[in-house]
């Protein structure tokens, strides 16, 4: 029984070991923390203009919805302005990136708080859906810059 136990446990320890070693290597090929970002920025973008669009074939585009729209393209501009000058300046790029990345999750909920207060969030779901995938990307590349390899 005790040599029992000891195999289950070295199985389980190796297993984990394994999975740890995996993880660590496919966290090293994807993408700098920079691109994780823009991919993020980018996609928000994208769902946020087909969001503009929808509320605009319904006529329910508001002064509140267009400043959000702004917000949401000066941050995508800042993020995309950052990236230009990741080769020459990276802490400027990096400030850029995160007050970019803010900028644009702050829109973000302003227009999910519009399209909800419109009763339009049916018709936006899947647009909302990929703002909320694209919003953890941006989260995801703004920790691993805090926490991990920096770029």
């Amino acid at each position: 029984m005790k040599g029992r136990n000891f195999a289950i446990c070295l199985v389980v320890f190796l297993s984990i070991g394994i999975f740890a070693a995996v993880g660590s290597l496919q966290a090293a090929e994807t993408a700098s923390p920079y691109q994780a970002i823009a991919d993020g920025a980018k996609q928000m973008m994208d769902a946020n203009k087909r969001i503009m669009d929808i509320m605009s074939k319904k006529g329910m585009v508001d002064a509140d919805l267009k400043a959000a729209d702004k917000m949401m393209e000066d941050g995508f501009a800042m993020i995309m302005k950052g990236e230009a000058m990741m080769a020459t300046d990276k802490a400027q790029a990096q400030s850029m990136a995160s007050q970019g990345g803010k900028m644009m999750l702050q829109a973000h909920k302003k227009v999910a708080a519009e399209v909800e207060k419109k009763g339009m969030t049916q018709e936006c779901k899947i647009d909302l859906s990929d703002c909320t995938m694209a919003e953890k990307k941006i989260k995801e590349g703004a920790l691993e810059w805090f926490f991990g390899s920096g770029v």
